[in-house]
């Protein structure tokens, strides 16, 4: 299993699946389960992200300082990632506004598309790295009796 690092607040609406893609500059050939580790620390205060908070504002997530500062630095949950789009203009153009909010969309860009999220009950603390990153097997077996899986899950 790989290991990804993404910011608050971007990771947690990946999880919650209010976004469905990672926007980044760089794609890899993996395909498979990636831990979703948000950030040791936001990008930002939460306070910048009204585009965001006014699209959730009916809904029943509790977007709230709280909680994300009880998840920087951890584990969060595991997806499968599905492909990696190259972004075009016809791309950009299908995802909605809280999507293109939720990320840097420019043509040339990667989309990394996550299916079959699984919220981890107690968020992992992990060190982050850059990049792709191999978890460890004692992190994926506390992953794999968090969520009764059989086994340990390597892709």
């Amino acid at each position: 299993m790989k290991g990804l690092t993404i910011h608050q607040p971007w990771a947690s609406l990946l999880v919650w699946k209010k976004k469905q893609f990672e926007t980044r500059d760089w794609q890899r050939m993996y395909r498979g389960l990636i831990a979703i580790h948000a950030g040791k620390e936001p990008l930002s205060p939460l306070e910048d992200y009204y585009d965001i908070l006014w699209e959730l504002r009916n809904d029943s997530i509790d977007f709230n300082e709280a909680y994300f500062n009880s998840t920087f630095g951890k584990i969060i949950a595991i997806a499968r990632l599905k492909n990696i789009h190259l972004m075009t203009r016809e791309l950009i153009n299908k995802q909605s506004h809280l999507e293109q909010v939720c990320g840097y969309w420019e043509p040339g860009r990667f989309a990394w598309e996550f299916t079959d999220i699984k919220p981890l009950p107690k968020p992992i603390p992990v060190r982050g790295l850059p990049g792709l990153w191999d978890v460890s097997d004692e992190i994926q077996q506390q992953i794999s009796q968090q969520l009764g899986m059989k086994g340990q899950q390597k892709n």
